[in-house]
């Protein structure tokens, strides 16, 4: 199974506002087909992914077809016969983030009970067999309709008294942890005033605080299946809401969200009187939080895959939220939540090579949907740069800061493991100031420079002669950056390292504008 980490361009932006956003977004008719109907969508968190169901089989027998995309849709593939058979729960179907894992309900033998949740997964273009999830995910009764938090740890699902390829019935919700090991932990029932006497379909957002669910147990209801949302809020989950935008007169339950969290996909009544698949924004009130998509490979020099740690720190909270490492082919994938600050580092086993980190702010109106970032670890030679970005410093001082400190250990560690090397540390400051007088607190530096003129006077018996006289001017600045590049290398002697492997470079610059302020960080690697 690939493992998904819990953290390509171009950039898609999501913004906190629906201005200027369309209500509805009917997919491209290369999906809905205007002799076919069309049934319960599911889109894979990336948004790359797509799984429907429709009319296509022999005498327009239901079938459930796969598409993905990198820019377009592809031409949906029926799935094969092993996923696609009179035996599967017809609307079960989900991925999980990336769409290249397929959940699904089927009462083929061998089963648990009667109706069991099974898996498969992608491989190039062709689906393994499926698997039992087994006990204690699947038991006695039926389960169904799997739905997979985005770092693959929870799953999902409804455990039902009665269900046949078509409908369910008598259900109720529950989840599951995968445990380290690797196992599924015993599935833990949803609250009650989730679980009302029949509740379906759960689809958990990429948040994964945001739940969806169909009911026709619940107050509020237009007829048939109705859509609710409850949010996991201070250790409990909400009562639920109805998503009235969404609901009709009809069963509405078979219905997906991506990552993004801005539109809700489900099938609907066209035009042409078939059914089709639509987006239906959904409402600031109801929208799950936004979630970014960081992907890549993590390689050598060579582009072969490296072995390396992956951890994720929101960085607000203080707090890490994953630690693990990439797939067996070097890439890694990483959902990281809007509205706060984290670090991604990625580290190396061995200590002679170097590492990564990067930072993401998603605390901004406008945060980008996905990004790629391609990390090459490799032992550090004569020539290379290494961006210290996340090393900072406390305001108007030399003194470093405490989040620096991960940062520093890290280079520290890899200047220890290469004695013949040594580390040019070079701050360089874009938006130096400097002025007569401390107009500003940042100007904490201060510079003497004395100038000597000489002027003409007249002695007592009226003779001209040339008088010397020294002006001293006082000037003040904000340049600290060699104070500061001391105070780096101060740590990392602190830490182990050899005075010997240093040298440093500080300087200052004017910068054009003063919103371009800026300190650069970085050390130079040259022959010992």
């Amino acid at each position: 199974m690939r493992k998904l980490v819990f953290i390509i361009l171009p950039m898609l932006l999501l913004g906190n506002t629906a201005w200027g956003q369309a209500k509805t977004r009917r997919l491209p008719s290369i999906i809905n087909h205007p002799s076919l109907n069309l049934y319960a969508p599911f889109i894979s968190f990336d948004g790359d992914a797509l799984l429907f169901v429709s009319d296509d089989g022999e005498d327009h027998s239901l079938t459930v077809s796969y598409t993905s995309r990198v820019n377009d849709w592809s031409t949906p593939v029926v799935l094969p016969k092993q996923l696609n058979h009179r035996l599967v729960y017809q609307n079960g179907f989900a991925l999980n983030a990336d769409g290249k894992t397929m959940y699904f309900t089927s009462s083929k033998s061998p089963t648990v009970g009667g109706y069991d949740i099974m898996m498969s997964e992608l491989k190039g273009t062709t689906w393994t067999e499926p698997q039992n999830l087994m006990l204690p995910i699947n038991t006695k009764s039926n389960e169904g309709c799997p739905s997979i938090t985005a770092d693959g740890n929870r799953i999902y699902f409804m455990r039902c008294d009665r269900m046949d390829q078509n409908k369910a019935d008598g259900c109720k919700l529950f989840f599951s942890t995968k445990q380290p090991n690797g196992q599924w932990d015993t599935p833990k029932e949803l609250p009650a005033n989730i679980n009302t006497g029949n509740s379906q379909t759960p689809r958990i957002m990429a948040d994964g605080e945001t739940l969806i669910f169909s009911s026709d147990k619940m107050p509020s209801r237009k007829g048939g299946m109705d859509l609710y949302l409850s949010r996991f809020r201070d250790g409990r989950w909400t009562d639920p809401v109805p998503m009235d935008f969404a609901n009709t007169d009809q069963d509405d339950q078979f219905v997906s969200v991506a990552a993004l969290g801005r539109y809700l996909l489900k099938d609907t009544r066209g035009a042409r009187k078939t059914n089709e698949l639509v987006e239906f924004l959904i409402p600031d009130e109801l929208r799950p939080k936004g979630m970014m998509k960081v992907e890549g490979n993590i390689t050598d020099e060579k582009n072969l895959p490296v072995s390396a740690y992956i951890s994720v720190t929101d960085l607000v909270k203080n707090e890490r939220i994953f630690s693990g490492r990439p797939n067996a082919d070097g890439s890694y994938m990483v959902y990281l939540m809007e509205g706060t600050h984290y670090e991604m580092s990625i580290d190396p086993e061995q200590s002679n090579v170097n590492y990564f980190a990067k930072q993401f702010d998603l605390t901004t109106d406008r945060t980008p949907q996905r990004e790629r970032v391609n990390v090459i670890l490799k032992e550090p030679e004569a020539g290379d740069e290494l961006s210290l970005d996340l090393i900072s410093f406390k305001p108007y001082s030399a003194e470093l800061a405490p989040e620096s400190e991960a940062e520093l250990k890290k280079l520290a560690r890899v200047v220890k493991a290469n004695p013949q090397l040594k580390f040019q540390i070079q701050v360089v400051l874009s938006g130096y100031v400097q002025d007569s007088t401390q107009s500003d607190p940042d100007l904490t530096e201060i510079m003497v420079d004395s100038v000597t003129t000489y002027v003409d006077a007249t002695d007592t018996l009226g003779q001209v002669y040339q008088r010397d006289t020294i002006v001293v001017n006082t000037f003040y600045h904000n340049d600290r950056t060699l104070q500061q590049a001391e105070s780096i290398i101060a740590y990392l002697i602190m830490q182990g390292a050899s005075q010997d492997s240093f040298t440093y470079l500080g300087n200052a610059i004017p910068a054009m504008l003063p919103e371009e302020k800026k300190l650069i960080v970085k050390a130079l690697v040259q022959a010992n």
